[in-house]
């Protein structure tokens, strides 16, 4: 009788396990384990603080380009991105998030301090934000540095699609490109970049020798960019992106999400970030 009753309790807690449904959701991530320098990975920082309030998913990793990522989306019905803007192209293959994962200020365009450049820059943009258009336009010989694959937004991605015939470009695609065309920036081998200001500080400040820089705003892009999730235009991608919006709503108002975000920027960006932060997210910190 003790041994029946036994395998009664076995075999309902049996039941009671296998009745739990665990949903895998696989988390592209363009962080490269062999990159010369250490990646600003706000976008893992991030999505750590919200892993943790998604019970019943069980998350891996997979590491992706931004173009890998977009073919993955449209072939794994269980994958997800983030950080990236919503731009409408993206909705064709993919679900976005209403809320972004992610603040950033806006792009700018950077020069080294000892760039010949520098007269002709501070002339244009002594006033008003730079144009890139009207730097493409100009007789000025220079090399634009930037990273093919990724979006800089609507305005930027229109005037920089004109790379395989301009010899103003420079282009670059790979795990860590951000990395990459930062380094030769540094090293003179491209003139003119465009980035954020965090990724700029976070790459720079890792070389052995920091080059002075200087920046400008760039008329093309907004003043914030927001970084959203995509997830698969499936079933299970709903499920997932539901969840993540839902879990955004929760952590978003607590101080520790926002230090996710400030701990990728230099002190003398956080007033500002945290400004765009209250803006996006409804909060008061």
């Amino acid at each position: 009788m003790l041994k029946a009753a036994l395998l009664v309790l076995l075999c309902c807690f049996a039941a009671h396990v296998s009745g739990r449904t665990e949903h895998p959701l696989l988390w592209l991530t363009e962080h490269a384990p062999d990159q010369n320098l250490q990646m600003l990975d706000i976008n893992d920082s991030t999505f750590r603080l919200l892993e943790a309030q998604l019970e019943g998913v069980t998350v891996s990793r997979q590491q992706a380009t931004t173009l890998r990522a977009a073919k993955l989306l449209q072939s794994n019905p269980h994958a997800c991105v983030g950080n990236k803007l919503p731009l409408p192209a993206r909705r064709d293959w993919g679900l976005i998030s209403h809320q972004p994962q992610v603040i950033f200020p806006g792009l700018r365009l950077y020069v080294l301090q000892s760039s010949g450049l520098v007269p002709w820059l501070q002339q244009l943009g002594a006033t008003k934000p730079l144009s890139l258009q009207r730097l493409l336009d100009s007789n000025q010989r220079f090399k634009l540095g930037f990273a093919a694959g990724r979006s800089y937004g609507d305005k930027l991605d229109r005037l920089l699609k004109q790379a395989p015939g301009e010899s103003h470009l420079f282009s670059r695609s790979g795990p860590d490109d951000a990395g990459a065309i930062l380094q030769m920036f540094s090293r003179g081998r491209i003139d003119l970049l465009i980035e954020y200001p965090n990724v700029v500080q976070h790459y720079l400040a890792q070389l052995p020798q920091q080059p002075a820089v200087l920046s400008f705003a760039l008329a093309e892009s907004p003043t914030t960019l927001p970084g959203h999730i995509i997830c698969a235009d499936t079933s299970k991608g709903r499920f997932f992106l539901a969840r993540l919006e839902h879990a955004i709503s929760s952590v978003s108002k607590q101080r520790a999400y926002l230090d996710a975000h400030l701990h990728w920027f230099s002190p003398d960006l956080h007033s500002e970030l945290t400004q765009l932060y209250n803006t996006a997210y409804g909060t008061n910190f």
